[in-house]
């Protein structure tokens, strides 16, 4: 973009599990774009997504890197996204495109789409790339696909909730790390349970949970477990 225009913005997925599941799409945003910032909750840590691109083939030696620090929480977020949109915003008034990028799928129970939101109140244009979610990634890795024919599926933020809710879903998916060791206890009678923890990342452990109370104890905060119906499975 010449300089004297305003810059694009870009949401850039990355996917999970092998750095090769990442789209063409995104690679060549991330190498096109001159700036290129990335998210981190432990100030103490490299950004985990930057960990993930210095794995893929760009060229990051000819950008300008950045890593934003926005903490795992569910509230007071709003002054880490200001804070991130103010920095981004001085880039895209260069005229440089800028991507922001991340782990997974970003408008998957994530929180780039608030950024993005206030990025387009400046009045720059946005672009989103979509990528593999975690879930995605477990059922590749058990050999199992999600959802065949007229079955139905039901993704969950948390294990908060009654059995009656899910026990006739076909494909149950929990993204966040398991609390309700009595739901998937119950629910391992009418369902198969599969374990995905770090997918992608150093200690990847993937397979079927065979009792719920001792595969599910001290696991990371980075899991997802898909419910497979037993009937379908014979």
């Amino acid at each position: 973009m010449k300089k004297g225009k305003k810059g694009m913005f870009f949401g850039v997925s990355l996917g999970v599990g092998s750095p090769l599941n990442v789209t063409v799409m995104a690679l060549r945003v991330l190498n096109q774009v001159s700036c290129l910032f990335v998210p981190k909750s432990d100030k103490k840590k490299e950004s985990q997504a930057l960990q993930r691109i210095k794995s893929m083939p760009v060229r990051l030696e000819e950008k300008m890197v950045s890593e934003l620090y926005m903490p795992m929480k569910k509230e007071g977020l709003e002054t880490y996204w200001i804070s991130a949109k103010e920095k981004i915003s001085d880039v895209l008034k260069t005229g440089e495109d800028v991507a922001f990028a991340g782990i997974g799928d970003l408008l998957f129970y994530g929180t780039f789409f608030y950024l993005e939101r206030l990025i387009k109140k400046e009045g720059f244009e946005t672009a989103y790339i979509p990528g593999i979610t975690s879930f995605q990634a477990l059922a590749s890795l058990i050999g199992e696909p999600l959802v065949q024919g007229e079955e139905k599926i039901i993704i969950l933020p948390d294990d908060n909730l009654s059995l009656d809710k899910i026990k006739d879903m076909d494909t149950v998916v929990f993204l966040k790390k398991p609390s309700n060791l009595e739901l998937l206890s119950s629910l391992s009678k009418s369902h198969i349970l599969y374990l995905g923890e770090k997918i992608g990342l150093r200690g990847e452990k993937v397979g079927e949970i065979e009792n719920v109370y001792e595969d599910l104890k001290d696991i990371s905060y980075f899991s997802v477990i898909i419910a497979k119906k037993r009937s379908r499975n014979g």
